[in-house]
């Protein structure tokens, strides 16, 4: 039985109000909690902005690009009650390139990992029965003998009129299929009702000490982090173009060796054509200027020191099928 707060008979008004406000009762007893949470959904749910937002701070890229996520992201939230891991998921891919199969390797794994299972959906996308559908598919797959929330995002884009009905629909097409799972509405980008779902994921993960150093925020290492930087950027400014066919090697990253010296990053942007090579590095280069300029700005926030990035364009084809070079970019074991 789908689980919604809120009673019938309410208002949208009072149903959000009560969303808002009421929490549930804390377990009395008990240690800390530590578990892993896988991130689900279809692209452009806004998996990423809510793992940024519930860990607080930037641990995945984020672009209007399916894909912006090709590997498997760990957010370390900690507070003292636990901490949770969540498992930002690139998505669903079964065929295709040699990339694309990796990334639904790594779903895989995240599923197996996961103690709870947070499938995200885009509350204003009107493609809905195109996300219940992958949602159903998801589920008969054996997915629902783990703990399920439902994570409907986006909801500032749509009046308390327009977002009842849609959790209704889903909550009856859920009881339907007899699916059991909480369903919270939430606004990643406002952080509207992130504690009712930490409270929510908490309360299904086991008890144990924490699994990272409590300091930590991700297990990514800074060269992993500037490779999604430098990606986020290509994917925002050129989201219509060429993002699929480009992918970030970073082949230099050397830490000042004093306080208040320059971090020095070299970095290749890979792509599949000549023709995608002339779209970023752009007329008289300003493209790569402006992607390099923006990377910059926020690896040095990153760093706390000053940056030197050096971004070089090579066309490397078939990139995306070819082990050795996935191998380098770190999206294929050894």
């Amino acid at each position: 039985m789908a689980k919604r707060t809120g009673k019938a008979g309410q208002g949208p008004e009072k149903i959000l109000e009560e969303l808002r406000e009421i929490r549930p009762e804390a377990e009395e007893g008990g240690g800390q909690k530590a578990g892993f949470v896988a991130v689900v959904g279809l692209p452009n749910a806004g998996k990423s902005t809510l793992v940024n937002a519930l860990v607080g701070e930037k641990v995945s890229a984020v672009s209007p690009t399916p894909q912006t996520t090709r590997t498997l992201i760990r957010g370390i939230l900690t507070e003292p009650r636990g901490q949770i891991v969540f498992l930002d998921t690139p998505g669903f891919h079964t065929a295709g390139p040699l990339l694309n199969q990796r990334m639904g390797e790594r779903l895989r794994e995240a599923l197996e990992e996961a103690h709870v299972i947070l499938w995200v959906a885009d509350m204003s996308s009107r493609k809905r029965d195109r996300d219940w559908e992958r949602f159903q598919g998801f589920m008969a797959s054996g997915r629902s003998r783990k703990p399920l929330v439902v994570a409907f995002t986006k909801m500032d884009r749509l009046g308390p009129s327009n977002m009842i009905p849609v959790l209704l629909e889903f909550e009856k097409e859920m009881t339907r299929n007899r699916v059991e799972g909480e369903i919270v509405p939430l606004s990643g980008l406002k952080e509207t009702n992130l504690d009712r779902l930490k409270d929510l994921l908490f309360r299904h993960l086991p008890e144990g000490e924490p699994l990272f150093d409590p300091e930590w925020y991700t297990s990514q290492t800074m060269r992993e982090m500037v490779r999604e930087i430098v990606q986020e950027k290509i994917f925002s400014l050129l989201y219509q173009e060429v993002p699929h066919q480009c992918a970030v090697l970073v082949e230099e990253f050397r830490e000042p060796e004093a306080p208040e010296k320059t971090t020095h990053i070299e970095g290749s942007i890979l792509v599949e054509r000549d023709s995608q090579k002339g779209i970023v590095v752009g007329a008289r280069g300003e493209t790569i200027r402006t992607i390099s300029e923006r990377a910059r700005k926020e690896i040095e926030a990153l760093t706390g020191t000053p940056v030197f990035l050096r971004l070089t364009v090579r066309v490397v084809p078939d990139w995306r099928d070819r082990p050795s070079v996935l191998r380098d970019l770190g999206y294929l074991s050894e």
